[in-house]
């Protein structure tokens, strides 16, 4: 991929996130710069590649621009800018009293984004992304390995467009109403329930400290968030324990797709892969 070499002392800081830091065009406030940091870098190749797919089966997204590379080595992508924008954590955070309508309106987005269907063999499945993290994963012994292929290779399968990351930060909206998808290095297709595990997850099981400081509510207002959104996706005859049950595998699969990633063993999720392993010898 041809990369433009830029300055980045033509650019002005504007956050940072777990990927890298962002920054925007001082001649062009038009121009957003993802830039990761060197550990980092193919996760950048690889949400440029997906980027520019998703735009281009017309999912809603902020434009990708150019691939870059700062004097200093970082690569960096420049997106179009969109402006005025509030992730829905974010509006949550803000105005906590309209918890029912921002799940209301993440619920139809995330069942949009559900509804696509892309062509066969443009996005990886996200089966294979998972038998991925499984196969390298350093923690698990050979015969782990096989029986979680077993198991996820029986899981159900479908056509469908998945964010990959999915949760009520990265998905943006404006004033006017246009909603966006965002860090989409991790698109595929599947079935929605990866999907619909990350929001289940981020909402529910994640620690307070960390709710805090991603999605700047409290604890208490992220499962609320949830159980308000389970109705408006699922439908209202729902009931949360149930759904929660149905995700709680594809939750352990993230866990350890993420003890890959981040290369440190979680001894919490043994019992539920061992469970798993088990089910799929049967």
């Amino acid at each position: 991929m041809n990369e433009t070499i830029i300055n980045l002392n033509d650019y002005e800081p504007s956050g940072a996130g777990a990927l890298g830091e962002s920054y925007i065009s001082k001649s062009n406030p038009n121009i957003l710069l993802k830039l990761y940091s060197r550990e980092r870098e193919q996760m950048g190749y690889d949400e440029y590649e997906r980027a520019c797919k998703v735009y281009k089966i017309g999912v809603p997204c902020p434009a990708p621009g150019e691939l870059v590379r700062t004097e200093e080595g970082l690569l960096g992508i420049q997106f179009h800018r969109i402006m005025g924008k509030k992730s829905y954590a974010r509006a949550l955070s803000e105005h906590p009293e309209r918890l029912e309508a921002y799940a209301a309106r993440f619920a139809e987005e995330c069942k949009k984004l559900h509804s696509i269907r892309p062509e066969p063999g443009v996005f990886p499945t996200a089966k294979e992304q998972c038998l991925s993290h499984i196969r390298l994963d350093k923690f698990l012994s050979d015969e782990e390995k096989a029986g979680l292929e077993r198991y996820v290779n029986n899981l159900p399968d479908t056509d469908t467009a998945l964010h990959g990351d999915l949760h009520y930060g990265n998905i943006i909206f404006t004033e006017d109403g246009k909603q966006y998808f965002i860090d989409l290095g991790d698109f595929c297709t599947g079935s929605p329930l990866f999907d619909l595990a990350i929001v289940y997850r981020q909402t529910c099981l994640m620690p307070e400290p960390f709710i805090k400081e991603n999605y700047h509510i409290d604890a208490a207002t992220a499962k609320a968030f949830w159980h308000a959104f389970v109705p408006q996706y699922f439908g209202p005859d729902a009931r949360i324990e149930e759904v929660e049950a149905m995700l709680e595998p594809y939750n352990t699969l993230r866990s350890l797709a993420l003890e890959h990633s981040i290369g440190k063993y979680r001894p919490a999720i043994r019992p539920a892969l061992r469970e798993m392993i088990e089910g799929s010898s049967k």
